[in-house]
């Protein structure tokens, strides 16, 4: 059976290769996408906080909103970033409405909008994920890159499912990976060895046998670097690998984590409509209103306190608002984990999301994709998030060169017992002669 495992682990880690080198280094990079972002373009993103004590915008979100939808009809915007950083400017995510006389969306001239909340001006636009060297393209086209491979606006769906199932393979490789560098032979301990004495030394040699795995030596630093490396980091690595199975491929992750952990189904609760909402009847001033409101009896009842609004989302294919807020409960959630979301045309409540309602499997799911977008623990996080891209790709290099120079060696001495045979057969024959 270990043999066949090391098979699998090696032709797998063949295929997987090329698409864990390219999320790998990418990856590495969008740990620090919003600080590479603002340092590459400054005058886009940024804006001079004036002298007033408050530095409170000049200009009303909402209003700026519907100005946008007047001036390009061809675009909708779904959703508004409600919360204001003093030195940040205002974030408008344009989407192309459908041409009623094609049935196809609007080619737009630009996907993104930014706008100086103290002036109302705009800073600069740029197509999101756009192929380009410019300076403004860079972070989004590595994000692109790293979800999707890239693909054009009509494959995008099927680079995303590609990289879903290359998650799922590594996450299996994953584990694969990890038995393999544990010895062969006897198990730490069994149930059989009920002396104390007896479970320690077993362990002890285990440990023992199990330790080389551990080290790099010089003598054969690529394969100890591939093993150590993928030991080092390998909690890291899987929750990488199955968070990566959550981001690109839904349909898999989904009835697993319910199933086993009993995860909140959003498919369920808020299924899609057969029409999407186009122009809902409730707009998006009077959708902050409500779920405003609803927060706060919320977090009268619950204990907890908002610390500020994130953003409001209108799904057109579900027909909701999502109503997103942080608290104090959360760690990590940069775009706030408290959720309401209301009907579009209605008003009425359709689902809350907080905190205290979570089940293991909605901690498990939070957890592993806040460590993979590095929004938990700062700095440290970050950090850590780019050893383990860089970690990815040297194991994946590594790997590479093992199963070549193994092939390479295999040759040789196919050769060379060819070479001997043939020797000793014609040495036979002239010995007949």
């Amino acid at each position: 059976m270990r043999h066949s495992l090391i098979q699998l682990h090696r032709y797998a880690g063949l295929l997987l290769a090329p698409f864990l080198v390219v999320v790998g280094l990418t990856g590495s990079l969008l740990a620090f996408h919003d600080e590479m972002d603002r340092w590459l373009n400054p005058d886009l993103l940024t804006v001079p906080v004036p002298d007033s004590v408050d530095a409170a915008p000049a200009f009303d979100l909402f209003t700026l909103h519907e100005q946008i939808g007047q001036r390009e009809p061809r675009a909708q915007i779904d959703i508004i970033r409600l919360r204001h950083e003093a030195d940040k400017v205002w974030h408008f995510s344009l989407r192309p409405r459908i041409d009623p006389e094609t049935g196809k969306p609007f080619e737009l001239p630009y996907t993104e909008l930014y706008i100086n909340p103290y002036t109302g001006e705009s800073t600069g636009t740029r197509v999101w994920g756009e192929a380009s060297l410019a300076k403004e393209n860079i972070m989004p086209f590595l994000f692109r890159l790293h979800y999707s491979l890239a693909m054009p606006e009509h494959l995008l769906m099927f680079g995303v499912y590609i990289l879903g199932i290359a998650a799922l393979l590594w996450f299996f490789d994953c584990l694969t990976g990890f038995y393999l560098t544990l010895p062969p032979g006897k198990k730490p301990f069994s149930p059989a060895d009920v002396q104390s004495n007896q479970r320690q030394q077993h362990a002890y040699y285990f440990w023992r046998r199990w330790k080389s795995a551990w080290q790099i030596k010089a003598g054969r630093f690529n394969y100890d670097l591939h093993r150590a490396g993928g030991l080092w980091l390998w909690p890291m690595l899987l929750v990488m690998a199955w968070s990566s199975v959550a981001f690109n491929l839904h349909a898999v992750y989904q009835p697993v984590m319910s199933t086993i952990l009993n995860k909140r189904n959003l498919d369920a609760a808020l299924p899609t409509r057969e029409n999407p909402v186009e122009t809902p009847r409730v707009n998006m001033r009077t959708a902050q209103i409500l779920g405003r409101s609803i927060i706060d009896a919320v977090s009268k009842q619950q204990g907890f306190t908002v610390e500020h609004e994130t953003f409001l989302l209108l799904d057109r294919e579900r027909g909701v608002y999502f109503y997103h807020v942080k608290t104090d409960q959360e760690l990590g959630g940069k775009y706030g984990e408290t959720v309401v979301a209301l009907d579009a045309d209605t008003g009425t409540l359709k689902l809350l999301i907080t905190l205290n309602d979570d089940s293991v499997g909605d901690v498990v799911h939070r957890w592993i994709t806040w460590l993979h977008t590095a929004r938990v623990f700062g700095l440290p996080m970050q950090i850590l998030i780019c050893m383990t891209g860089l970690i990815v790709v040297t194991l994946s290099i590594t790997g590479a060169v093992i199963w070549w120079r193994k092939r390479a060696f295999g040759r040789r001495h196919q050769a060379k017992l060819k070479s001997r045979f043939s020797r000793e057969s014609g040495t036979t024959h002239k010995l007949k002669s």
